[in-house]
This record gives structure tokens, sequence and C-alpha cells, in this order.
């Protein structure tokens, strides 16, 4: 049998044996999608309620109206008349009302008044009182006029950011850290059932490691892929059915995650191979995947906090980095934030680290997958490795007897 038939084989195995997981965490992934953006869209098409103002003074329709004049027709609210001081406290302490004008010159609100509200109370009230006291003083409408005139206040845009695409940023970060963790610790829990259940040196008899590891590799990315697909799928859809504004997403964006998927998951799906050969069971590999999940986890901290701050020198620094780039580079191409050269060098880099890693993890995946009986570390599991790295086959017979000498 040719090694690429080989190596075909292999995938099949891979993709039979996680068809189940595979189906039961999609449709899991898929519905928690669906329910959070259908309860988003609950929770943004409710009316706010409207606010109420109180009064204990009797004349609510100048009040109302002036109110209304400061906050302007497209806001809402009611009035309502208290006889007593004490009722209309005890109904602003109990949240029924936002504001309470008490006299001409005396209004009270909670903490959980909104400031716009407060402000809007507070300038009617004035501009109320200062026609009163002008009127008193036998002043002209006009002059009246003059004296609440509102001052000319303008907002000068600094940095106007584009909240669709800091929000596509922010999602592609998100994305690539639960996939990069969630597959590659697939990987890791599948190697260590092989190892414990010493299927993997059967299937060594007949491919190299570095076949092996592909075959795993390819096997569980080509589900993890589909995997975001399907999921991603369901939340445009549910989003565009619901009227929740989506991230503005284009063929070539998800084009370029697909792409900066594979790369990441290639690279760090070796190394969970290799992490998940060391250890003898499930709860001996938390140890040896802990240290590999603080990278992913250092670039998704960065990536989230240099947006919501607008960074750009660091996350520039560390998306040429190849074990922060499948995290950080995506984020700064949708923020737009990134230059041709860059993504080429990133491209390159990734690929070149990647092919290194794959050596490397190899190597010490089979130093440590024929220790099926111990675990070892990096380096044991490096130099035992090199015992049958110029082999394409080796038999089991001989996996024990070298790698136990190292």
């Amino acid at each position: 049998m040719s090694e690429t038939r080989l190596v075909g084989v292999a995938i099949w195995r891979e993709l039979h044996a996680r068809k189940k997981a595979f189906l039961i965490s999609t449709a899991i992934a898929a519905t928690v999608v669906i329910a959070g953006l259908v309860t988003l869209a609950l929770v943004i098409g409710e009316e706010p309620p409207r606010p109420v103002v109180g009064t204990l003074i009797e004349d609510t329709t100048r009040i109302g109206d002036e109110i209304g004049r400061q906050l302007g027709p497209e806001v809402g609210f009611e009035m309502a008349w208290f006889e007593g001081q004490r009722e209309a406290e005890e109904a602003l302490a109990g949240g029924e009302l936002s504001a309470l004008i008490v006299g001409p010159r005396e209004v009270l609100w909670t903490d959980s008044t909104p400031s716009w509200l407060a402000d809007a109370v507070a300038s009617a009230m004035r501009n109320l009182y200062v026609e009163e006291v002008a009127a008193s003083l036998d002043l002209e409408p006009a002059d009246t006029e003059r004296l609440l005139a509102p001052i000319d206040g303008r907002t000068l845009v600094v940095d106007e950011r584009d909240t669709g695409v800091e929000v596509l940023a922010t999602v592609s970060i998100i994305v690539m850290f639960g996939a990069i963790l969630a597959y590659g610790q697939w990987i890791a829990y599948g190697v260590v059932e092989e190892k414990a259940n010493r299927v993997a040196e059967l299937v060594l008899g007949a491919v190299s490691p570095l076949q092996m590891l592909i075959a795993k590799l390819a096997g569980i990315g080509g589900l993890g892929l589909v995997q975001l697909v399907i999921v991603g799928t369901a939340a445009l859809v549910t989003g565009r059915i619901a009227g929740v504004d989506m991230p503005p997403v284009t063929i070539s964006t998800l084009a370029w995650l697909a792409l900066w998927f594979i790369l990441g998951y290639a690279f760090y799906g070796t190394l969970y191979a290799a992490a998940g050969s060391l250890a003898t069971d499930t709860q001996e590999a938390g140890g040896y995947i802990t240290p590999i999940n603080i990278l992913p986890i250092t670039g998704y901290m960065v990536g989230v906090i240099s947006i919501s701050v607008g960074a750009e020198t660091l996350p520039r620094v560390l998306s040429l980095i190849p074990f922060w780039t499948p995290l950080l580079m995506p984020a700064r191409m949708a923020r737009g934030s990134v230059a041709g050269w860059e993504i080429g060098l990133a491209v390159v880099l990734m690929v070149v680290f990647t092919l290194v890693m794959a050596r490397f993890s190899a190597r010490v995946y089979l130093g440590g997958i024929t220790q099926a009986t111990r675990s070892v570390g990096w380096r044991q599991a490096f130099r035992g490795g090199g015992d049958f790295a110029p082999t394409r086959k080796v038999p089991p017979s001989h996996h024990a007897g070298p790698a136990a000498g190292t």
C-alpha cells in the first residue's frame, strides 16, 4: 500500500473515531449561538420603560412641556402629580419615579437616575424659574429668550472607530482562541487514549510518526473547520433573521479566517500531540497541556485589551511571532491596520515554524508514545524518538527497548 493511501486510511480512522463527539459538540455549539442571538434580539427589541417624573407642583402641563423641549421629541416620558411629599419620595426611592420636582428650585433624584434625564429636568426648572423672575422684573420676551439661550456645544471627533469592524476584530480573536484550545485538546487527549490502550504502537507499525501526526492533524482539523463553518453559518443566518446587527463579513474575510485557522491549528496541533504523548492518562495530560494553553491565552488577552484601548504597537509586534500570529493577525486585518508585507511575512513565518515544529513534535511524539506504561519528559521523549526517527516503520516489539533505556 502506498504512503498516500496509508495516510488516507489514518485520516479516515481519525474521522470515524471522533464522529460522535463532532456531531454532539457541533449541535451544542450551534444551539448556544442561535439561542444567544435570539435572546439578544429579544432584549434589543424590547421598548425601554418610559421614565416618570413626579412633581408636587400642580401645573404639570407647563413643566412637562419644558422638560419635553429639553429632551427632544424622540424621548418619551410621563409626568405624575403628588399631593404629599412623603408619598412622592417613597415612590422615588421605590423606583416608580426617575426624578421628583419638589419645588421651583428643588429637584430630587437617585443614583440610578440617568444623567441625561436629571440634566433635562434641572435645566427645565431653571428655565421656568428664570422666566418667572424675568416676568416679575418686567423684562421683554426678547430679553428673556437671550437669558435662556442654550450654549452652542459641539463634539470634536478625535478617533472615530467603526463599531462593526471592532466587533469583527474581537470576534475573530475569540473564534481563533476557542478553536485552537478546543481542537488542540482534542488531539492531546486522543493521543493519550491511544497511548493508554497501545493502539498507537500498532498504527506505527504501518506508518511513520510524521505521517501519523499529519493524519491526526488533518482529520481533526477537517472536522474543526467544518464545525466552524456550520456554527458560523448558523450565527449569520440567525442574526439576519432576528434582526441583530452583524459585523461586516465578506468572502475575503472568511477566506483569511480559514487560512489563519489552518495555520494556527497546524502549529499548535503538533505541540498538543507531542504533549499528549508524554502522559499516561487524561488527568496527567493536563499538566503537560497547561503550559501550552498559556500561549494562546496570552494572545487572546493582548488582542482583546488592545482593541478596547486602541493600542497598535504591541499587537503589531506580537502578530509577527508565530505563537500569537493566528490570534492577532486576523484582528489587525479586520481593523485594516496591517500592511501587505506584514501579512506575507506572517504567513511565511507560520509555514516555516510549523514545519519545524512538526519535525520536533513527531520525534517527541514517537519517544513518548512508545513509553506506554509511564510518562516521560520533553527531553527524554525527544532523545528517545531520535532512536527511531530514521526509520519509516517501527515494529511495536522494538519500541520498548531503546526508549526505555534513555
